[in-house]
């Protein structure tokens, strides 16, 4: 059956819709957007109406942003990565690592001896268990 037949849903739905005398409805945001095109004479216009955009444009500032912790072995401010020793002791990754060798204890862990941070084998050798080995 083809849509120009009389007895055809299509037919019966464009007809149904041209015996409408009302308006198609439309959303809101669509109704403005039609109404900023209607209003530029030119055609498209590059900048929205002021009903589309926000007035109130922030500016882009390409400031560092403010250190929020201070790294306890070189008392630098901490502004982006941070390590968390204990509660309000905070040091950079990069100043994360054993004092006695240097080691980096990122994926090590750490372990304390006084007031110092240590790897583990640092930490044996100042703090000995069990009987000395021969």
């Amino acid at each position: 059956m083809s849509w120009h037949h009389e007895d055809s849903e299509v037919y019966k739905m464009l007809q149904g819709n041209q015996e409408k005398k009302e308006a198609p409805r439309q959303s809101n945001s669509f109704r403005l957007l039609q109404v900023a095109l209607e209003g530029d004479p030119e055609g498209i216009s590059t900048s929205l109406p002021s009903r589309l955009s926000p007035n109130n444009q922030k500016p882009i500032v390409n400031s560092p942003p403010a250190p929020l912790r201070q790294c306890e072995k070189c008392h630098s401010g901490i502004s982006d990565v941070a390590v968390r020793i204990t509660e309000g002791r905070y040091r950079h990754p990069a100043c994360y690592v054993c004092t006695d060798c240097g080691l980096n204890l990122k994926m090590r862990g750490h372990f304390w001896a006084g007031d110092d941070l240590v790897c583990e084998k640092h930490a044996r050798a100042r703090h000995p268990t069990g009987p000395p080995r021969t």
